[in-house]
């Protein structure tokens, strides 16, 4: 089985799944493999956001796949941007996978940060518990 693995902020690749993990580490790599599958893939701008439709990202074949934070990145990091990151990471997951059950998104960065947003998020995938950290 393989799975995703993030090696920078953004930046991914696929592994083979450790053919000596436990039921509990394969559960928790599914979890992440789904949330980065799901945070990771680009969503189409809404105009307003991005007037340019030939910088509008996104598959042009199913506009609802995939999450806007490309477009939010595009902002300063300041409060407002942060709140619409949680905010949107939160529906998304909700929204993406029925696997994805009782969703908890917190913003754990270092206040003196101001190039990046650290997440922790938490729930439940297929009915087991996980917790994983991820940085956008």
């Amino acid at each position: 089985m393989l799975k995703l693995v993030q090696l920078d902020n953004g930046v991914f690749d696929l592994a083979p799944e450790d053919q000596n993990a436990t039921e509990d580490e394969a559960a928790q790599a599914a979890a992440e493999t789904l949330v980065y599958a799901i945070l990771f893939t680009d969503q189409i701008a809404p105009e307003d956001r991005v007037a340019d439709s030939f910088d509008q990202r996104g598959w042009w074949h199913d506009e609802t796949r995939g999450v806007g934070l490309w477009y939010v990145r595009r902002q300063a990091l300041g409060d407002k941007a942060r709140n619409e990151s949680l905010n949107m990471i939160k529906r998304a997951l909700e929204d993406k996978s029925n696997a994805l059950t009782d969703i908890t998104v917190t913003d754990t960065t270092d206040a003196r940060n101001v190039s990046s947003v650290i997440l922790q998020i938490t729930g439940q995938h297929n009915g087991r518990q996980f917790i994983m950290k991820t940085s956008l």
